[in-house]
């Protein structure tokens, strides 16, 4: 075995934890914790986003939550891993929930959430280390993983990132196979004599084997659409080290998760490169780690190729048959459904080719041949590709793209393997939103956008499928609203720097940025099924929804005309009301009303109430629904409660548990944003107690005194035998003799 091999396997196993990221064997205990009841068996779905389901429970993160957040294990609730069950998410039972790891969930990479294989949930949580001055090094991120019971929750880490901005994905090669935890670590340093550079790493997370896959990649793609997809694509550059830069083009590797081997690690590289550097003693030692597999070699004809008549022992086949006449170099835009899809600019052409290539298709042909023709390119201009939207057809070929266009969003067709060019217009390139939006998923048939106007992401809804593009654009008559005419989703909002929102079991989970819930930023549910059932709302029906949700608005507005409903007898309706939208909160306006009408009269006693007699009626026709509400007397179960359709939990709700703390901001900026603040008492805190009160108070006062002068009475008297006791006592006393000794002269001279 060589020498740079051997120092390979204990790079894997040892060196990356000294200089860069932290690698344990995640054998340092587990937290304690009681098993939650339940069957955690059963298929997975939605693995890798913050809500995954598996069995008959739906894992989640609980809210939007930093990595500053105290994260000590059983403190935090905000931000922390949640299960509901399918059935109580289903029942609208929203807060029937469990926690299961009391830590906060949390990274800046927002494409990577919750992992779950076999019984076991995988995730990352800022660290608790602290440095040597006491300080939370919460800008670390620890990978970790617990039972989905709850139990077994890792004190250590497998591996911890020195940033929380790392990319990841924890992944499966084969099913039932051992976990690894595949990542980019950025502005690594490896070799403590190099400098810092970005490496793909592999950690086993069965062994505790961490294996660099790759060493100074330049771009790492993950799957998009598969989170689980364990195979990955990546760029690397070419070095000339005879003159010690890069040559003019560069390569594409693929590798899986599950390598291990080096494919250099056997090479004489110091004899094989002109001017490589392999002195151990000089700091700018020379290295190279590829575990990966050659895709593309952009190699060309460079001028070192025509000048040496040969490549670097990193090309393919670099002595062997004549390649393209020029060199190239790619960018990897995406990868998704089986797909890898990327750019390429030649050495005299720096237009952005747009091609693909099948994973299936990467053993054909060779690294260097498989370099496509230009004239087989999906687009001439893939500069924007990579916001794409891509659709497959059931062989895996591209079907069509959906398209963020500055005017609006379009449907592009795939015909012949080609994509259309502008002008945007004809059967294939054509608008199926005519307003400026955000495309944000695409579920099933559905295409979810947003548009301005809301605090974060708003919700709109179209039928992207239909064949027929005339379909499109017409604006409905007479309600007549169909599957392709886009309808908006309420007035829901989503969190645009967290998770893309996602549906499971027919329901729009998304981290609200609604109104009333924009500063705390908790998970909700928006039940997109009819009448609870498995079946889908059109749209027609979604808007149907809309119209009876925005009558809650209209009725409102109503009460504001001060002609009808003058100040006077209908003092702060319309903000009693929304109060009331919100909580279903009657008691507290009854006495909120009580509080201030009464210090209104104290102040002046022909003042008008602050909350009359009709503004408390009308109040309370809301709570019941009937009269002006009538209209909205149907009821949900939410959260095992009957609920009115005037409610706004009737159509959304929180789903979770919110901290004490939160709870309360939440009710009291509701307090702060609709109702009147509660009068402050003036007077001094005497004057406001009862007479009752003030005995009582006079009698307890008199009590303590007692107690504390008897107290301090003891204490003294304690105080003064504990110090006598402590004084120092001689057994054998001092003897003096004071007896005058007359044979003694004085005054003596002697």
């Amino acid at each position: 075995m060589s020498k740079r091999f051997t120092k390979i396997i204990c790079l894997n196993v040892a060196v990356i934890a000294a200089l860069g990221v932290t690698v344990a064997s995640g054998c340092g205990g587990y937290y304690g914790a009681k098993s939650l009841p339940g069957d955690i068996s059963g298929t997975i779905s939605s693995n890798g986003g913050f809500a995954v389901e598996k069995g008959d429970y739906v894992y989640f993160i609980n809210g939007v939550e930093g990595n500053e957040a105290e994260n000590g294990y059983g403190k935090p609730v905000k931000g922390a891993i949640y299960r509901i069950s399918s059935k109580d998410l289903s029942e609208h039972n929203y807060a029937s929930v469990d926690c299961v790891v009391p830590l906060v969930s949390y990274t800046a990479d927002y494409n990577a959430g919750l992992f779950i294989y076999g019984d076991y949930i995988y995730y990352g949580t800022p660290s608790t280390d602290k440095n040597s001055d006491g300080e939370v090094l919460n800008d670390k991120l620890d990978m970790k993983s617990s039972k989905l019971d709850g139990t077994q929750t890792m004190k250590d880490a497998y591996v911890q990132f020195p940033s929380n901005e790392y990319e990841y994905r924890f992944v499966q090669v084969e099913e039932d196979g051992p976990v690894y935890l595949l990542y980019v670590a950025t502005d690594e340093k490896v070799f403590e004599e190099s400098t810092a550079v970005k490496n793909l790493h592999s950690y086993n997370t069965a062994t505790g084997v961490d294996t660099l896959l790759a060493y100074n990649v330049d771009t790492v793609v993950f799957d998009e659409t598969d989170k689980t997809n364990s195979r990955v694509y990546y760029t690397m550059n070419v070095k000339n080290y005879g003159v010690g830069s890069n040559f003019g083009y560069n390569q594409v590797y693929t590798v899986k998760a599950d390598a291990t081997k080096d494919n250099f690690a056997d090479k004489n590289l110091a004899e094989l490169i002109e001017g490589w550097n392999d002195d151990e003693d000089d700091d700018a030692r020379d290295r190279y780690i590829n575990c990966g597999d050659l895709v593309f070699d952009g190699i060309g004809l460079p001028d070192f190729i025509k000048n040496h008549n040969e490549g670097t022992p990193f090309n393919y086949d670099a002595t062997g048959e004549v390649r393209n006449d020029l060199s190239l170099t790619y960018e990897l835009v995406t990868y998704q459904g089986g797909s890898l899809f990327y750019t390429r600019t030649s050495s005299n052409n720096d237009g952005q080719y747009l091609f693909s290539i099948k994973d299936s298709d990467i053993t054909k042909d060779n690294p260097v041949t498989r370099n496509a023709d230009s004239d087989n390119a999906i687009l001439s201009d893939g500069s924007a590709a990579g916001d794409y939207k891509y659709i497959f057809n059931t062989d895996g070929s591209l079907k069509q793209v959906i398209i963020e266009e500055e005017d609006g969003i379009t449907v592009n067709k795939c015909v012949g393997g080609k994509l259309q060019t502008k002008p945007i217009g004809g059967d294939n390139y054509y608008y199926i939103v005519r307003s400026t939006a955000t495309v944000l998923f695409l579920d099933g048939s559905y295409l979810y956008y947003s548009v301005t106007g809301g605090n974060g992401y708003t919700f709109n809804r179209i039928d992207y499928t239909s064949e027929n593009k005339d379909v499109y654009g017409r604006m409905p008559e007479n309600d007549d609203v169909n599957e392709y005419t886009s309808v908006k989703l309420l007035d829901l909002d989503a969190n645009t720097e967290w998770y893309m929102p996602e549906i499971i079991n027919g329901q729009l989970l998304f981290a609200s940025e609604t109104d009333s819930m924009t500063n705390f930023n908790y998970v909700m549910a928006f039940d997109l099924r009819k009448d609870r059932t498995d079946t889908l709302m059109s749209n027609a029906e979604i808007s149907a929804l809309n119209k009876q949700y925005e009558g809650i608005t209209d009725i409102f507005n109503k009460y504001a005309d001060t002609d009808k409903y003058d100040e006077k007898n209908y003092a702060n309706l319309t903000g009693a009301l929304k109060y009331a939208f919100y909580t279903g909160d009657e008691e507290y306006i009854k006495e909120l009303a009580v509080l201030c009408n009464e210090a209104a009269k104290k102040a002046d006693e022909n003042a008008d109430d602050v909350y009359s007699d009709k503004t408390l009626a009308l109040v309370a026709d809301f709570i019941a629904a009937k009269n002006d509400w009538k209209e909205y007397n149907a009821t949900a179960k939410v959260n095992g409660k009957d609920v009115y359709a005037n409610r706004r939990d009737y159509y959304y709700g929180v789903l979770g548990e919110m901290t004490e703390s939160d709870a309360e901001g939440y009710v009291d900026a509701l307090k702060a944003e609709h109702l009147q603040s509660e009068p402050q008492d003036d007077s001094t805190w005497w004057e406001s107690l009862s007479t009752g009160a003030k005995a009582g108070f006079i009698i307890g006062m008199c009590a303590c005194g007692i107690v504390v002068i008897g107290g301090a009475t003891w204490l003294t008297i304690f105080l003064i035998r504990r110090k006598k006791n402590k004084m120092p006592t001689y057994k054998k006393k001092i003897k003096v003799d004071t007896t005058d000794d007359k044979d003694i002269d004085v005054y003596s001279e002697e």
